[in-house]
């Protein structure tokens, strides 16, 4: 099995990872910047 930490770290990296799909922002920046609209 994975522990939490090891899953949520692997979550982090992938978040964090810019995309060319998303401009070449990352999911997280995307997703805050999404959040801030709804505000």
């Amino acid at each position: 099995g994975y522990s939490q930490a090891k899953l949520d770290a692997v979550a982090r990296e992938l978040n964090e990872r810019p995309r060319q799909t998303l401009n070449f922002e990352t999911p997280a920046e995307r997703f805050q910047q999404c959040v801030a609209l709804t505000g």
